[in-house]
Order: C-alpha cells, then structure tokens, then sequence
C-alpha cells in the first residue's frame, strides 16, 4: 500500500499505518500519534489511554482531554 499523501504528490512512498478514524494510508513522515482517553465506563472514567494512529486532518478534528 502506498501512502496517500505522497501518491497526490506523484511520489512512491510506502505506507506503515492507516488512520484509526478515515482509513487513509500513512508513511512515517504523515503518521501523527495521539493518546486518547479510554471509553467510559459505567462507574465513570478510566485514568487510561490508547495509542491512535491518525492522519494529520483527523488528528486536527480529535477532541483532547
């Protein structure tokens, strides 16, 4: 898989990851990391993240906590 980025630019790059919220392919130049709080629970929120890997849009859109 190639990544998206670069394929627009006309350059062959391959792709390491895929964004966790549009699935758009990453090169490690591109890939951007976020720590995101887990789901909440019942008895209210868990003092834990997660890794996700996101493109440099969605990781504009992402809420921080």
């Amino acid at each position: 898989m190639k990544c998206y980025t670069h394929a627009k630019e006309g350059v062959n790059k391959e792709a390491v990851a895929v964004c966790a919220v549009c699935g758009m392919a990453l090169c490690l130049e591109h890939v951007i990391e976020r720590e995101v709080p887990v789901v909440q629970r019942v008895s209210g929120w868990v003092d834990q993240t997660t890794m996700h890997i996101l493109c440099e849009r969605c990781s504009k859109l992402a809420v921080t906590a």
